[in-house]
């Protein structure tokens, strides 16, 4: 029988699989590093072109401020803006002959709801060079306003209405009704041949519809845009 004896004073102890995970560790740690070494020099290229981006689109915005002030400096002069009201009036008086008035009312007439009375009429043109009608409504309670509003998004010759201000009859008012200041985007239908050519003719005659339930004044003076439409209630 063979009993094993170690004399040495430091026995041996097998370290290798110690090296083993360690040299993996060193070698993942040596992968990351990479890893993280690329990312940043990657992110760093980014941004430096986000930075180099920015300052181009800086720049533009000064160069745009700049011309934009030297716009307004432009405009702002007596003979430019001159020049500008003249051209607001031209437009005015193009659009309120292209706009057949006849057929406008008639529009009018099929979504006014009952108990609305439209005190005023005012064609202009927006932003987008289209017409829009800015309206002055009145009623007695606020159900055949919010009626009319409906009308005016469902019917096909207008645009969604937008209110700009609304006014209630103070306690001791004499005028008792609700009025409503909107405006809304208009679409002129082309009429039928017939209906165009008679629409015209009363129109050059000076005739406008007058009915049980439309009445119509145009207001006088050569600025005169408004008219006057209400529905009886």
């Amino acid at each position: 029988m063979r009993v094993p004896i170690n004399l040495a004073s430091q026995p041996y102890e097998n370290l290798r699989p110690f090296y083993l995970a360690a040299g993996v560790a060193a070698v993942l740690l040596v992968a990351l590093s990479s890893w993280v070494a690329w990312n940043l020099r990657l992110n760093r290229n980014e941004t430096r072109m986000l930075t180099e981006q920015n300052d181009r689109i800086e720049n533009d915005l000064k160069s745009l401020r700049r011309e934009q002030r030297e716009l307004e400096v432009w405009l702002a002069k007596p003979e430019v803006r001159e020049i500008r009201d003249r051209s607001a009036f031209l437009n005015s008086l193009i659009l309120r002959k292209s706009l057949s008035w006849t057929q406008m009312f008639m529009d009018l007439e099929k979504i006014l709801p009952d108990r609305v009375e439209v005190t005023a009429i005012h064609p202009t043109l927006n932003e987008s060079l289209q017409p829009e009608l800015h309206l002055t409504v009145s009623a007695g309670t606020v159900q055949p306003l919010v009626q009319l509003l409906k009308e005016l998004e469902s019917a096909p010759q207008f645009g969604s209405p937008a209110v700009e201000s609304q006014r209630f009859p103070a306690e001791k008012a004499t005028d008792p009704n609700i009025i409503l200041e909107l405006k809304v985007g208009y679409h002129q239908v082309a009429e039928e041949p017939a209906a165009a050519a008679s629409a015209g003719t009363s129109e050059r005659a000076g005739d406008h519809p007058a009915t049980s339930e439309v009445r119509v004044r145009e207001l006088a003076g050569p600025t005169a845009d408004s008219v006057l439409l209400g529905k009886g209630k």
